[in-house]
């Protein structure tokens, strides 16, 4: 189920984004590097609770100035409990991003499907469950020389097969 959704995802990023720009110039991609917290709350089964800190990739695919499809990758880990009760969550993100205008920053909405994956073995009892989520958030994307300095908060509806939650990640990285 997990690898379906997975491979459903890059499928649809593959035939949804366009070759080619209108000006028949290659499509341009930008890659975006960072770190994420998430929060998670008490009282559900889907992840692990509470605060967890990991990295996140992301490759944007530009249709035009103000859209763009985008594949992204997060794992997080919920470490403060120490190394014996760590535990481990990846996150696959297939997103439509729509830029706003502005001046000095880029603003944009952000909205999309996923989901969430413990990595570690299911059949481990206590191991959350994890699955398919929505997610709909906002970034701002601060341009520097070369690159650009984005933050995001990005809330998820995680889907599970009894009970459903939202979790709060919030990011940093950088655009290049």
């Amino acid at each position: 189920m997990r690898l379906a959704l997975a491979l459903f995802s890059v499928v649809v990023l593959f035939f949804c984004v366009p070759r080619e720009t209108t000006a028949q110039r290659p499509i341009q991609p930008r890659f975006g590097a960072g770190f994420e917290a998430l929060v998670a709350p008490p009282g559900q089964d889907l992840v692990e609770e509470g605060l967890g800190l990991g990295v996140r990739a992301r490759v944007a695919l530009p249709v035009n100035r103000d859209l763009s499809f985008a594949l992204g990758v997060g794992v997080v880990g919920f470490v403060f409990g120490g190394q014996d009760d760590a535990s481990y969550l990846a996150h696959p993100q297939l997103s439509v991003i729509l830029t706003l205008p502005g001046r000095r920053s880029a603003r944009y909405l952000m909205g999309g499907f996923g989901g969430f994956i413990p990595l570690e073995d299911p059949d481990n009892f206590g191991v959350p469950d994890g699955g398919p989520a929505l997610h709909l958030g906002a970034g701002w994307a601060f341009p520097l020389s070369e690159t650009s300095l984005y933050v995001e908060i990005d809330p998820s509806l995680i889907i599970g097969e009894s009970e459903t939650t939202v979790v709060l990640p919030a990011r940093v990285g950088i655009i290049f």
